[in-house]
């Protein structure tokens, strides 16, 4: 029972932050151009092998398919050439919210909102955090390039 309810309140507050029209949509993974990004869907396991193998933080993405800004943020900025390079500096994992191990997520990191990327360690220890989509591309380059500063 209190699963169900935190998953309800967690769904509800989603919500309210992802209810209001946002341009842009969600895909499945980030990519395009000449080298492609990967991004681990919904296998934290392997995106923290990935970190500890690489020595990278891992980006964490937490979304839903029904979240407006959730998919602008997939569809227009992490596809976005701009953004290349900082991605290519993190292990990228995605998780909904709506499934199993997205939902434990979620409530581990406390999620109140989506989108949420939560930047970790290859243990699960949280670095920083970014909630909503930043008015721009540029803004969330910048925002992740500080997060990796403060890091290293």
């Amino acid at each position: 029972m209190r699963s169900f309810l935190t998953a309800a309140i967690l769904a509800l507050l989603s919500l309210s932050a992802c209810g209001s029209p946002s341009p842009g949509g969600s895909g499945d993974a980030a990519s395009g151009g000449a080298s492609e990004l990967t991004w681990i869907e919904e296998d934290f396991e392997a995106a923290a092998a990935a970190s500890r193998e690489s020595g990278k933080p891992i980006l964490m993405d937490l979304y839903a398919d029904w979240c407006g800004p959730c998919r602008t943020l997939s569809e227009e900025f992490f596809t976005s050439e701009e953004m290349r390079g900082v991605l290519s500096r993190f292990v990228l994992f995605r998780a909904n919210v709506d499934g199993a191990g997205g939902g434990v997520l979620a409530e581990r990191y406390g999620a109140s909102a989506i989108p949420l990327v939560v930047v970790v360690s290859a243990d699960g220890t949280e670095y920083d955090r970014i909630v909503g989509v930043p008015s721009s591309i540029a803004e969330y380059v910048s925002d992740l390039e500080s997060i990796l500063g403060a890091i290293k």
